[in-house]
């Protein structure tokens, strides 16, 4: 048994949506800065969040981890929009 005594187990929803915004993040904002950043800084809010809480260690720093990437990947997008928009 993985819960003895009856105890609840740790619920680690902060943690599993830090981690699925990071992906959408990411891969969002490959196609779409906008996205990477927002759902980045939100999955890293709840990541750390999670992180707090005591949350499974994998999965929120998993999160953070891609979340963190996916605000990075945005700014690389708004930058190079940029650059090319004053290239015209």
């Amino acid at each position: 048994m993985s819960n003895p005594g009856n105890t609840p187990a740790k619920s680690n929803t902060f943690g599993v949506v830090s981690l699925v915004l990071g992906i959408v993040g990411v891969v969002g904002g490959i196609f779409i800065a906008l996205i990477g950043v927002v759902a980045g800084i939100v999955g890293l809010v709840l990541g750390i969040l999670a992180r707090k809480r005591g949350g499974s260690r994998g999965t929120v720093l998993a999160g953070i981890i891609l979340s963190v990437v996916a605000i990075v990947i945005g700014i690389i997008g708004y930058i190079l929009v940029g650059v090319l928009r004053s290239q015209m």
